[in-house]
């Protein structure tokens, strides 16, 4: 009987490892034909050996650095957005190490990185400040980093629904704890071994079907990207804390007004309410708060729009960038732009 069993187990390790090593296979090979079938829309520029893909348009100074945090999209998720500012000025939007068409690096991946890696791109590609920086969700963050230590290089800012860095200590733990992100091991895992390749659904259905299908195809190799960001989530949090103030220089916030009417993870009602109710107490504190960076400040709350602005109202933001610029060029307070 033991030997049976025995037989059995070996025979049941074996199907899985085959199933496993079949999924990389195919995975492997999905990826070689999304590259070929969406090749980068910009630049592939190396920096430190490593390629990083960036996309500018547009002439004209301050240049606009679009950063959209934690986002498998990357660049991708400016594509509303993008078209309206290149008229008035130059504008980069970018994908971090890892997502889309960059290349992963080794080094961790907490703010401090993430905005040299930027600076350093930047750079390499041939842009030159002053930057207008303009940070989405957890981007957010990441561009108050990036001011605190490139400071001359920046000249005004776009918060869009942004992270606070106090956040995680602010919200009740049993809200913290529905909105955990999950393992980076299990998300690397499903993405190596293309589970979330079968199972991914579909794409925002606001951006061009094209830009959705770019980011389904590349969205496993996305996820590794993403999985080294959540790894170093904490830390993330952490550097953006002794940010700022950034004195007069031009900043617009602007905040989601209505809570997400779905929600990314499945979740029983009176869950939903609990998160609504305390969003709705905390969240709009935490963007007042975020005006106070700058003397110089509009603070803007979308009525329309959940957390997701640069796909729900995008004219929101590239009016927002017109008059952060305007403020920049002319030296003056920050308005909304004649329309």
């Amino acid at each position: 009987m033991l030997k049976w069993m025995r037989r059995l187990t070996i025979a049941a390790t074996a199907i899985l490892l085959l199933a496993l090593l079949t999924g990389f296979v195919y995975e492997q090979g999905a990826r070689r034909s999304a590259t070929q079938a969406f090749p980068p829309p910009g630049r592939l520029v190396e920096v430190d050996g490593k390629l990083s893909h960036l996309d500018c348009r547009g002439e004209g100074s301050p240049t606009v650095i679009l950063e959209a945090g934690i986002n498998e999209g990357g660049s991708q998720t400016w594509e509303r957005v993008r078209p309206a500012i290149a008229p008035l000025s130059r504008v980069c939007a970018y994908d971090q190490a890892g997502i889309m068409w960059s290349e992963r690096r080794d080094r961790p991946r907490d703010a401090d990185h993430i905005a040299e890696d930027l600076h350093d791109l930047l750079a390499a590609a041939g842009e030159s400040p002053p930057y207008v920086m303009v940070g989405h969700s957890l981007g957010g963050l990441m561009i108050r980093v990036f001011a605190d230590h490139y400071s001359d290089e920046v000249a005004g800012f776009v918060f869009v629904d942004s992270s606070h860095p106090e956040q995680n200590q602010r919200f009740p733990s049993d809200v913290l704890d529905v909105m955990a992100f999950p393992s980076p091991l299990l998300l690397r895992a499903i993405a190596a071994l293309g589970i979330l390749r079968l199972t991914a659904p579909a794409t925002p259905s606001a951006l061009p079907p094209a830009v959705s299908e770019a980011i389904r195809s590349h969205l496993p190799q996305s996820m590794t990207g993403i999985a080294d960001v959540i790894a170093a989530m904490d830390d993330i949090f952490t550097q953006a804390q002794s940010t700022g103030p950034f004195g007069d220089r031009p900043t617009v916030v602007l905040t989601a007004g209505q809570f997400l009417e779905e929600l990314p993870y499945q979740i029983d009602a009176a869950t939903t309410a609990r998160l609504r109710d305390v969003w709705s107490e905390i969240w709009p504190q935490l963007q007042a708060e975020l005006t106070a960076l700058s003397t110089n400040t509009d603070w803007r709350v979308i009525e329309g729009a959940s957390h997701y602005i640069p796909l729900e109202a995008p004219e929101a933001i590239a009016v927002a960038v017109s008059d952060v610029v305007v403020a920049h060029r002319e030296n003056t307070p920050v308005r909304h732009a004649e329309r």
